[in-house]
């Protein structure tokens, strides 16, 4: 899946209202231009990048502006993330829709629509001033640098598919990972010293409550359930030691006859030791994963796999509960067919999994033809072979 956008434009400008229907029509708006805007990334860093005449103004690009739906802001999940409008969401989101009279004007460098809202409370902030446009779209980026009208850009966008326009009171920086704002204007300041959002919740532990990201709880939660449960164990352990060890002191000082019991029970007191020890040592590896440093190079190690991940199993997967070999794993099954990886080692996988990022880099495919077909089969075969050096060169 390439990255998702959205735009800011223009305001609407001239709109007339249907005397039979009541819907709001405005005719030739600027959805998109030309031109080289910055871009906030996940990292936090800024960067240009550019829409370029040759890529905005294809026949793809300006094709998909037509018949999208309409929004009421960007529509957002449950977690406030920005997404897209589909099929299975259309109903709560969709409030209009663009006709299929999409055009490029040369003379302006945009690409221009006509635009019909059929929601009566968004006719109704439109008519009390919510006229601004934001569209939102995919795309694949090329880190190509180059100059656009003179002005220097970092990076090009690519293969630029339009899925809706929005109707938003003003433009905004961008407050997820793989949203941004695409406008002429810098970030305000005011979100610069904001920063990135990220949601928190609370995990509960017997030392205390611990803020930790929405999406990492339910790996602390369980790590925190392990050493609690590991910190239970060693208790009952420990008593069960102690209390050998008081009968081994009571047995000792009643007589020779009950020497043997005293061995016997020195014997378990012994055994009880060597559990409690492993299990302290049990303890000691648990708890220094929650310690501050070591927990928070794991979490970023993880957030940066799956951030790299999403570029060949996409935006939409699901992570939770899934090992990095079971990512690698549908990260292939996805690229390059389904198989059976259960007889491979690691290292072939992640092989395997590396040279995907070399022939791939995240691309969609809007269709595909036999000659596709034939270079990936090409792809596969040369990504095998390199990735049984891992395996020790099989033949």
């Amino acid at each position: 899946m390439g990255v998702i956008r959205y735009e800011t434009t223009t305001p609407i400008d001239k709109f007339t209202i249907d005397p039979i229907t009541g819907f709001l029509h405005v005719k030739n708006v600027p959805i998109t231009c030309e031109g080289v805007r910055p871009y906030r990334q996940f990292d936090g860093q800024r960067i240009q990048e550019a829409k370029t005449p040759e890529e905005l103004f294809s026949a793809a690009t300006v094709y998909s502006a037509n018949n999208k739906p309409i929004t009421d802001d960007h529509p957002t999940d449950a977690n406030g993330n920005t997404i897209m409008v589909n099929r299975d969401n259309y109903q709560q989101f969709m409030k209009g829709f663009m006709s299929d009279h999409a055009r490029v004007d040369k003379a302006t460098k945009t690409i221009r629509n006509d635009l019909i809202i059929t929601d009566s409370k968004l006719i109704n902030k439109i008519r009390h001033g919510k006229q601004e446009l934001s569209i939102g779209f995919q795309m694949q980026l090329d880190p190509t640098k180059g100059k656009l009208n003179g002005q220097a850009y970092d990076a090009k966008q690519t293969n630029i598919r339009i899925n809706h326009v929005a109707i938003v009171d003003r433009g905004r920086a961008g407050h997820s990972v793989r949203l941004t704002a695409d406008s002429a204007e810098e970030i305000p300041e005011d979100d610069k010293k904001k920063g990135e959002k990220m949601d928190f919740t609370k995990v509960h532990t017997k030392q205390g409550d611990i803020n930790v990201a929405v999406e990492d709880a339910d790996k602390l939660t369980k790590l925190v359930g392990d050493a609690d449960d590991s910190n239970s164990k060693l208790e009952k352990l420990i008593a069960e030691r102690d209390k050998l060890n008081a009968q081994i002191k009571e047995l000792q000082g009643s007589g020779d006859k009950n020497k043997k019991e005293a061995a016997d029970a020195k014997k378990k007191a012994d055994e009880a030791n060597s559990r409690a020890d492993s299990a302290e040592e049990e303890n000691k590896k648990l708890k220094s994963q929650l310690a501050g440093d070591a927990f928070e190079d794991r979490i970023n190690k993880t957030l940066a796999f799956r951030e790299r991940a999403k570029k060949v199993v996409g935006d939409s997967y699901d992570f939770a509960g899934k090992s990095e070999r079971e990512v690698e794993e549908a990260a292939l099954n996805k690229n390059l067919g389904e198989r059976d990886y259960s007889d491979k080692s690691d290292d072939f996988v992640s092989g395997l999994y590396e040279g995907l990022f070399s022939t791939n880099a995240g691309g969609v495919s809007y269709g595909r033809t036999s000659e596709q077909d034939s270079q990936e089969d090409a792809i596969t075969k040369a990504l095998e072979a390199r990735a049984s050096l891992y395996e020790g060169g099989k033949n």
